[in-house]
């Protein structure tokens, strides 16, 4: 027989596990359900200890979310003829100024902006000079005033000395040649306006000056030419266009 060449040691043995389910101070072990829970049940004689809340991770490319602008977007238009000083373009001038502003109103909405945008189309001539003075003015008072003083101001630097008589000029020497009777009309009307000569015999007597022959010669030969201005207004339009 082989001998081993150490002493063995006896162990006691181990309890079988038949005696282990049938032993009376057998622990009973409970089962729980999880499904319902999100936490681990705590184990005796330790402190609970909640779960480390994680934030998850972000994406690998987050979506940033698309601003818009509240401002309403500018309306384009053909920018403004540049103003020079000349006083006969004045009037156009404001008048291209007004209808810009005028179509956007909620871009250009206070005074500041509404003259802002006006001077930067005053850059040469006498109109460069008078913006400069205006705005060093405007800037050691810390105001630039309203839009209605700003245009207010202009005219009283450029508009003719004698502008009523300018446009009775105007009217007396204008002419249709090169012009339908429309465009005709609409210039002397301006010029009418400004004039402020509200009589028919003289605006009567300057606007069959400007027509050209053949149409005034229709005109005088109609059963009941007209009489007043606004007559021969409907008039030389309802017969050039025919």
């Amino acid at each position: 027989m082989f001998l081993f060449p150490y002493e063995l040691i006896l162990i006691e043995s181990y309890p079988s596990i038949e005696s282990i389910l049938k032993s009376k101070t057998q622990t009973p072990i409970t089962v729980m359900d999880m499904s319902q829970s999100s936490t681990l049940p705590s184990t005796p004689g330790m402190e609970h200890v909640e779960p480390e809340q994680v934030p998850p991770s972000p994406p690998a490319n987050p979506v940033q979310p698309i601003t818009v602008n509240a401002t309403q977007e500018e309306v384009k238009m053909n920018m403004l003829t540049p103003f020079t000083g000349d006083r006969k373009k004045l009037e156009e001038f404001l008048i291209e100024t007004d209808m810009y502003l005028t179509m956007n109103e909620d871009t250009y909405n206070n005074n500041n902006q509404q003259i802002i945008f006006a001077l930067f189309f005053m850059k040469d001539g006498t109109a460069g000079s008078w913006k400069q003075s205006f705005w060093t003015q405007a800037r050691e008072n810390n105001n630039l005033g309203t839009w209605d003083e700003f245009k207010r101001a202009l005219r009283e630097s450029f508009s003719a000395p004698d502008k009523e008589g300018d446009a009775v000029t105007k009217m007396e020497t204008e002419t249709m040649s090169g012009q339908t009777a429309d465009e005709y009309i609409e210039r002397f009307k301006i010029y009418a306006a400004v004039s402020k000569v509200t009589q028919d015999r003289p605006l009567v007597e300057w606007f069959m000056k400007g027509l050209n022959t053949p149409l005034l010669d229709r005109i005088l030969n109609l059963e009941n030419p007209p009489t007043t201005i606004q007559g021969w207004y409907t008039t030389a339009s309802k017969m050039d266009n025919q």
